[in-house]
C-alpha cells in the first residue's frame, strides 16, 4: 500500500524510513501467502479479494493507525486483503483531506473501489467535523475516530462486495466531503 502526501523536498532519510514503514504495513495487511499453497487464513476468508492500492493525504502516524484499523476490520469480516502486486477482484484507493472552514475543522475521506478493468465501481465518502480551528488538524484523529472511520468504511465495502451490481445500480454517488470542496 502506498501513502502519498504530495510534499516535495522531503529528506532522503525520511523517505527511506517512510518507505520501509509502508512496506512493512503493506505486508502485514496483505496476508501474503506462498505460491499455490492456500494458507489457513486464506481458507477461512470469503468473497472477492481486495487490495488497498494507496491512501493519500494523512501524515505517516495517522496512515499507520488507519491501515492497522482497516486490516483488523477486514479480518473481522473475513475479507481477504491481498498485496497490490497480486490480481485482486477490486482495488481500493483512499484519500483523506483536512479543511478549516467557518470556525470548524473538517476531516474528509473518500474510498474509490475499482474493478479488475480499472473502472471505478463504487465510491465511499465520509466526513468528521470538529469544533474550532487547530494548527494541526490531523491530531484530531484519535484512535477512536480512526477506528470508526475504518469500521464504517469496511462496512460499506463489505456491502458492496456482497452485491456489487445492485450496489452500483441502486446507489447515487455520494457527495464529496467539505474537506475536498474547492474554495
Amino acid at each position: 500500500m502506498r501513502r502519498r502526501t504530495g510534499r516535495a523536498g522531503v529528506p532522503a532519510g525520511v523517505r527511506t524510513t517512510k518507505l520501509a514503514a509502508t512496506a512493512g504495513l503493506a505486508l502485514a495487511v496483505a496476508s501474503c501467502v506462498g505460491e499455490g499453497q492456500p494458507s489457513l487464513v486464506q481458507a477461512q476468508l470469503r468473497g472477492p479479494t481486495i487490495a488497498f492500492e494507496s491512501i493519500d493525504g494523512p501524515p505517516l502516524p495517522v496512515f499507520q493507525k488507519l491501515v492497522a484499523n482497516l486490516a483488523a476490520e477486514a479480518e473481522q469480516r473475513q475479507i481477504l486483503v491481498v498485496s497490490r502486486g497480486s490480481q485482486p477482484a477490486y482495488r481500493v484507493r483512499g484519500y483523506l483531506a483536512a479543511l478549516m472552514s467557518q470556525g470548524n475543522t473538517h476531516i474528509g475521506w473518500v474510498w474509490d473501489v475499482y474493478d479488475s478493468q480499472k473502472r471505478r465501481a463504487f465510491r465511499i465518502a465520509g466526513e468528521q467535523a470538529f469544533p474550532g480551528k487547530t494548527p494541526d488538524a490531523w491530531r484530531l484523529l484519535d484512535d477512536a475516530t480512526l477506528a470508526r472511520i475504518a469500521r464504517s468504511s469496511m462496512d460499506q465495502i463489505v456491502g458492496f462486495l456482497g452485491a456489487p451490481d445492485s450496489a452500483v445500480a441502486n446507489a447515487a454517488p455520494p457527495a464529496l466531503p467539505a474537506a475536498f470542496a474547492e474554495e
